[in-house]
C-alpha cells in the first residue's frame, strides 16, 4: 500500500511540474526585431525615382536621399502605444537635410502598423514565418480610383534569415515581404494595353526596412499616347544608427 502511494505522489508531483513549465511570450521567436522601435532609431535611404509621362511622352529619372528617425512616442486614439516617425529630405550628402513628413506605427502583439499619408497598412503580422500570408491593405477604401491599385495585394513572407546587400551595406538577417506581383496585357507588345504592379519589402533583424520596390503603371495602346504613365520608385539602406 505505502509502495502504491509512493508511486501516486510521484507522479502527480511530475504532473504538476510539467504544466508548470510555461514558456514565456518574450521567450518566443516572434520576429517583432525585423521591425525595431526605439526613439532615435534612424535609417538613411538612396531613392531612384522613375516618372513616366504620357502626356509629352517623357521619362524622369531623379535620384535623391531620404532618413526615417523614430521620434516620440504616444498614445493613438485606440489607447495604444504609437511612435512619430520624422522623414528627411536631401538631394545628396552635400545638402543639409530638410523636412519631409511625418508618419506613424504602431506595434501591436500580433502586428506592425504604418499609418502614412492618411493610408494604414499591416507591414508585418506575428510570428514570422515562411509563407504567411495577410491582407496588409485590409483597412484602405480601394473603391476610391486613386486607391484601386492597392486592391487585391496579398502579403507573404519568403526568404527569411538570408543575407541580402543593398549595394551599400550587407546585411547577413532578412526578411522579404511580397506584396503584390501584377500584370496585366503583354507589356512588350506595343499595340496592347498594359499594366505593371509590384510591390515588395525587405527588412534586416535589429535594423528595420532596408529596401523596397515598388512598381505601378499603365500603359494605353491609342493613337495620341502609345506611353506607359506611373513610376517606379526604389529605396536601398545605405546607413543607419
Amino acid at each position: 500500500m505505502k509502495k502504491i502511494l509512493i508511486v501516486l505522489f510521484i507522479s502527480t508531483s511530475l504532473l504538476f511540474s510539467c504544466k508548470r513549465q510555461i514558456i514565456p511570450a518574450d521567450d518566443i521567436e516572434l520576429g517583432k526585431e525585423y521591425f525595431p522601435l526605439t526613439m532615435g532609431h534612424t535609417i538613411e535611404y538612396a531613392v531612384d525615382s522613375i516618372l513616366y509621362n504620357d502626356f509629352n511622352s517623357t521619362v524622369d529619372t531623379f535620384r535623391y536621399e531620404i532618413k526615417d528617425e523614430i521620434g516620440n512616442e504616444f498614445i493613438d486614439n485606440e489607447g495604444r502605444t504609437s511612435y512619430l516617425v520624422h522623414r528627411y529630405k536631401r538631394q545628396d550628402a552635400s545638402y543639409a537635410w530638410a523636412d519631409n513628413l511625418t508618419y506613424y506605427i504602431t506595434q501591436t502583439a500580433f502586428n506592425i502598423e504604418v499609418i502614412e499619408s492618411n493610408l494604414r497598412f499591416i507591414k508585418m503580422v506575428f510570428p514570422v514565418k515562411t509563407n504567411t500570408k495577410w491582407d496588409g491593405n485590409k483597412f484602405i477604401t480601394t473603391d476610391v480610383d486613386e486607391l484601386k491599385w492597392y486592391n487585391g495585394w496579398e502579403y507573404k513572407y519568403v526568404n527569411i534569415n538570408e543575407s541580402y546587400n543593398t549595394g551599400y551595406i550587407n546585411f547577413p538577417n532578412t526578411v522579404t515581404i511580397n506584396e503584390v506581383d501584377d500584370v496585366v496585357g503583354d507589356t512588350l507588345d506595343a499595340t496592347k494595353y498594359s499594366t505593371r504592379t509590384f510591390s515588395r519589402e525587405r527588412y534586416a533583424k535589429n535594423v528595420g526596412l532596408i529596401s523596397r520596390e515598388i512598381v505601378k503603371w499603365e500603359y494605353q495602346n491609342n493613337a495620341q499616347a502609345k506611353f506607359r504613365n506611373g513610376f517606379i520608385l526604389i529605396y536601398n539602406a545605405k546607413n543607419y544608427y
